[in-house]
């Protein structure tokens, strides 16, 4: 188990696409927040070194995908594209690519179905608790950094309101579907959801010192002048504040 020696293959793998400007930057570089999130989250449930190690791995692999994805598309969009999760397993899956990161094949199924249903609406049922408990760490990972993201590195547009679906949505307390999104302002409501399908007592606790939806709600709030969004993210808001301490510690 040589994660230096993982993260070297997986520079290797990248660094080819790093000449196609700013997104694959931000994406490498969300890979290596989520990798180090992945140790925190199974470091704090008390995990074996082993399983520390396997969770960092599924980190560091989790969006491989992506560099395939702009090469065959031009952006790192799912919506009416290539499923970045699908595409992260078939790299792996191909000539035994994940070999270069892990000889142990043990921990194989964990790692893909953990990679594959990590940007998945629901987390499947047939799982057994010890790849629930990996696909949990890599989601709960994945959504904290993107929280960031969306407040430091990726452009934000906000030409109008919420739609109603949205609303309710998130009302409801609920992970938006990329199904609902019909507009930019629409697609903004992602990371606003994403609280709503977090785990673990050590995630609220993380993104609630880190200010991230207080932050992420301002930065929107600058970005437009329509006063009903305006009204729409502070009720948004004042429920995402409020379901964070109710799971503070409950989990």
């Amino acid at each position: 188990m040589d994660i230096e020696k993982a993260i070297i293959e997986f520079k290797n793998y990248t660094n080819e696409y790093l000449k196609h400007g700013k997104m694959m930057k931000i994406r490498l570089n969300h890979t290596f927040k989520v990798a180090d999130l992945c140790e925190m989250l199974a470091r704090a449930l008390n995990l074996s070194d082993e399983e520390i190690f396997i969770s960092k791995i599924i980190g560091l692999l989790h969006d491989i995908g992506r560099f395939e994805q702009w090469r065959l598309q031009q952006n790192v969009s799912d919506i009416n594209g290539l499923d970045h999760a699908d595409l992260s397993v078939e790299v792996l899956q191909k000539d035994n690519y994940i070999r270069k990161y892990i000889e142990n094949k043990n921990y194989d199924e964990i790692i893909m179905k953990s990679i594959k249903y990590h940007n998945k609406y629901a987390i499947p049922k047939d799982l057994t608790h010890k790849e629930t408990t990996f696909l949990k760490i890599i989601r709960d990972a994945d959504m904290i950094d993107l929280l960031r993201m969306y407040i430091e590195d990726l452009e934000i547009e906000l030409d109008t309101e919420f739609t109603e679906e949205i609303i309710k949505t998130l009302f409801s307390k609920k992970l938006v579907d990329v199904k609902d999104i019909k507009n930019n302002t629409d697609m903004q409501s992602k990371p606003l959801g994403f609280v709503f399908d977090m785990n673990y007592n050590y995630t609220f606790k993380y993104i609630k010192e880190k200010g991230y939806y207080d932050k992420l709600i301002a930065r929107y709030k600058n970005k437009t002048n329509n006063e009903k969004l305006k009204i729409q993210l502070e009720e948004i808001n004042n429920i995402i504040n409020n379901y964070i301490e109710e799971n503070l510690y409950v989990r």
